[in-house]
């Protein structure tokens, strides 16, 4: 395809409008600081009061509640790295936007890291875990959590030239491992299966997935 219109804005212009629009920040540098300061603050207020407010309401923090923790931290870090880079032009990738496909695709990588297991998690919580639909289930979730980040990341690695590596490598790194970091137990259990074990208090007999801690219901 050919390179973007010359009528649309530039990637810089779009962080600028962006830096306005959601964080007050001008040209100026006292309101980018002050802006990064917030941020930094943010971050301190939601690990620490998310999983507190989490354990006062339900008795314990679970996975939603860490997960709901990660996903504010990782915003306030992820903006407040973004709004200092952002005047920084030496750290800007030296290649241009090309505007295809690819980059079509690689637009949705921060969506499918973020809403791709909250989807998948939310799929087998409503859904019944079953013998027969258990693992069709399972593989939704990796796919979603798995999948979906790395194939919308690869696309984004072309950009990564020049100083821009230094910090774009790590974000995407560690950005891309997080939902795959929320399935490992899922992912164990597709791999090693179910196992039986003895009901408690009881001589029944159930297929268990040890590593997610599901039962799938009893031995006939």
């Amino acid at each position: 395809m050919p390179p973007v219109n010359k009528s649309d804005p530039t990637p810089k212009e779009t962080a600028d409008q962006v830096a306005k629009t959601f964080f007050g920040v001008d040209s100026d540098e006292a309101s980018q600081k002050k802006a990064i300061r917030q941020l930094l603050l943010g971050v301190v207020e939601c690990a620490v009061l998310i999983p507190l407010l989490f354990y006062l309401r339900f008795g314990e923090v679970g996975g939603l509640g860490w997960g709901t923790t990660v996903f504010f931290v990782f915003y306030c870090l992820l903006a407040a790295i973004g709004l200092y880079f952002r005047s920084r032009s030496e750290y800007h990738t030296p290649v241009r936007l090309l505007g295809d496909w690819l980059d079509r695709i690689g637009a949705f990588w921060l969506v499918c890291c973020i809403f791709g297991p909250l989807l998948g998690w939310m799929i087998t919580s409503a859904l019944p875990l079953t013998v027969a639909s258990w693992r069709g289930l399972y593989g939704i979730r990796v796919f979603l959590a798995i999948g979906l980040p790395l194939l919308t990341a690869l696309p984004l690695t072309r950009y990564l030239r020049g100083k821009a590596t230094l910090i774009a490598l790590p974000i995407l790194v560690v950005v891309t491992m997080l939902p795959i970091w929320s399935v490992v137990n899922v992912s164990r259990d597709l791999w090693e299966g179910p196992v039986v074990r003895r009901v408690l208090a009881s001589d029944a007999l159930e297929l268990y997935l040890q590593n997610t801690d599901q039962s799938l219901g009893s031995v006939k």
